[in-house]
């Protein structure tokens, strides 16, 4: 007699050809395998190119990123992790959404700050319910998770006085910029219980913090198309530090 499936399972639809199979967790994600293997050996059903095999337990990639938000209300770095289906099938099912993201200075890397991560972090919840937890990625779909950081590391540094150099800014006095700085943002998380971890590369992120927010009605907005190495201005006429 036939099991019925259980709905807690990733669900995987076939695109070609179009067949609902019922998935059993890993052996479920095993006979997707066999099944696709097998129609590759028993050859072309039609003029149309195969697309090229990928295991179903690796089925996303994923990207990290920083931005720097500076506002009347907030002064901040966030940090995004992305993931992105990268399967050629829609895949639904009970998500774990639990992970980390970590940024630290590229100098040294004892000043970090790491984020537990978890569905409560999920900027795109189009088609995550969040009673259920149940989620669904279409393919080519991506999905973002995010976290604020106040610029205070692990280890109780406050960058913004121990570790950040400042100079006046030469179009307003009101407000100081510091001296570049490279970060290293990493990020990793668990989507479903039958798919591989998604493990982000790497990437550097440089930031010029300035030191308060001024209404544009006393001084000209920080112009953003100036690199960040040349934001702070520390040599010449004009250049001064900050306390």
């Amino acid at each position: 007699m036939r099991k019925a499936r259980d709905d807690n399972r990733p669900r995987m639809l076939m695109r070609m050809p179009r067949v609902h199979l019922p998935h059993r967790g890993k052996q479920a994600l095993a006979v997707s395998a066999g099944f696709f293997l097998a129609i590759v050996a028993a050859g072309p059903l039609c003029n149309e190119s195969l697309p090229p095999y990928i295991n179903p337990r690796d089925v996303f990639s994923g990207t990290v990123q920083g931005a720097y938000v500076l506002t009347m209300s907030d002064n901040s770095v966030k940090i995004y992790l992305n993931v992105t289906n990268r399967y050629d099938e829609t895949l639904e099912g009970r998500a774990l959404l639990n992970g980390e993201m970590e940024i630290s200075l590229a100098g040294n890397p004892m000043i970090s700050k790491t984020f537990s991560i978890s569905s409560s972090n999920l900027l795109t919840s189009r088609n995550y319910n969040p009673t259920t937890g149940f989620l669904r990625i279409d393919p080519g779909e991506t999905i973002r998770f995010g976290v604020s950081w106040n610029l205070v590391a692990d280890n109780g540094t406050d960058l913004r006085t121990g570790v950040f150099r400042y100079w006046e800014d030469t179009e307003c006095a009101a407000r100081c910029v510091a001296e570049e700085e490279v970060f290293v943002i990493r990020g990793s998380v668990d989507i479903f219980e039958q798919t591989n971890t998604v493990v982000a590369d790497p990437a550097l992120f440089s930031l010029c913090h300035v030191s308060n927010y001024v209404e544009p009605r006393f001084c000209p907005p920080v112009d953003y198309t100036i690199p960040c190495s040349k934001r702070a201005v520390t040599t010449g006429q004009g250049a001064k530090r900050c306390p």
